[in-house]
């Protein structure tokens, strides 16, 4: 009885320790890194695509990206409907973007922000994606070739959610990547990694299993490390850490064709889900930090994501700038 009281015991302690260990956040780290080599993203609002601006205005928000070392931008379309076809929108409209975008930042990659909500998903508004439906994945196909033929760098797919180990979404994805070819960029918003399958919540995590099968057929994944649900910034940061850490390991184990994007909050929307003075940019960004950290370059890692440009203020965009860049200020 005295032993197994002991055992307890340490179990007990050990717990605890863990749980403290956990808690806090990872040691506050201020020295340079090598991890950011300008090749950000950010996602854009819809207005950019579908309502008509001033050549100004455009020219404006391609040098503020470019100023911030962003490289791909994620500007959104209105979600596929339930027949997998996209709003009417103007040709000329996103002629004009991409005109601008050439010649204020010929470097940054252009890839329209396309999907929607699954069918079937609890959720304030009802989902018009059925990833089963092949006729539906076709025409989505078809929408994504169309804007490719516009003239844009690539596609970037959110579908939310996708539960771990979807096949209909792999098949979607594979359909996408002869689609789109070889030479333009097939980016995809990815679930949370998770070190194993969780049965019993397949729509919050994915495995290490799942992410190997999509990065197979990417080019670009961009994590969602946010809406997590967790309650402190030391757990927060820790959660990002291993994200950071743990995709780029072992997908530049395997020799994946994907390169790895680590999304950023800084929008304002405060719940169960999201809580506010957790999940904040500063934290974030110190936990890619804190995960990179022995990895050298970071092997499949590419760069931070923000989410979103309309969510982000100066004081926001000076924390990205002086963790992630190294910059004494914002622009």
């Amino acid at each position: 009885m005295r032993r197994l009281l002991l055992l307890l015991a340490g179990l007990l302690a050990l717990l605890v320790g863990l749980g403290a260990w956990l808690a806090r956040a990872p040691q506050r780290d201020e020295r340079s890194h090598p991890f950011n080599q300008d090749r950000n993203a950010v996602w854009l609002e819809h207005r950019w695509l579908e309502r008509e601006h001033a050549p100004l205005e455009h020219e404006a928000l391609f040098q503020r990206l470019k100023d911030h070392g962003v490289l791909y931008a994620f500007p959104h379309v209105i979600p596929f409907n339930s027949s997998g076809r996209l709003p009417v929108h103007s040709r000329e409209q996103m002629r004009r973007f991409l005109e601008t975008a050439r010649r204020v930042a010929p470097e940054l990659q252009i890839l329209p922000w396309v999907g929607g909500l699954r069918v079937g998903y609890r959720r304030q508004r009802a989902g018009s994606l059925d990833l089963a439906d092949l006729g539906q994945r076709q025409r989505i196909v078809a929408e994504c070739r169309g804007l490719i033929d516009e003239g844009f760098d690539g596609i970037h797919l959110n579908v939310e959610p996708v539960d771990d180990g979807n096949v209909d979404f792999l098949a979607l994805l594979r359909a996408l990547r002869s689609a789109v070819g070889r030479e333009h960029v097939l980016s995809l918003s990815a679930s949370k990694p998770g070190p194993f399958a969780l049965p019993m919540a397949p729509n919050f995590f994915w495995s290490p299993e799942y992410y190997g099968r999509v990065a197979a057929l990417a080019d670009q994944i961009v994590i969602m490390s946010y809406d997590t649900g967790l309650p402190t910034a030391g757990l927060y940061q820790r959660y990002v850490a291993y994200a950071a850490a743990a995709t780029t390991a072992s997908l530049a184990n395997a020799k994946a064709r994907a390169r790895v994007l680590i999304g950023v909050p800084t929008y304002d929307e405060a719940g169960l889900m999201h809580r506010a003075g957790v999940e904040t940019p500063e934290n974030a960004i110190r936990g890619v930090i804190a995960g990179l950290r022995g990895l050298g370059a970071g092997g499949t890692f590419e760069g931070v994501a923000l989410y979103a440009e309309w969510t982000t203020d100066d004081d926001e965009w000076a924390i990205y700038e002086r963790l992630w860049r190294g910059k004494g200020a914002g622009k």
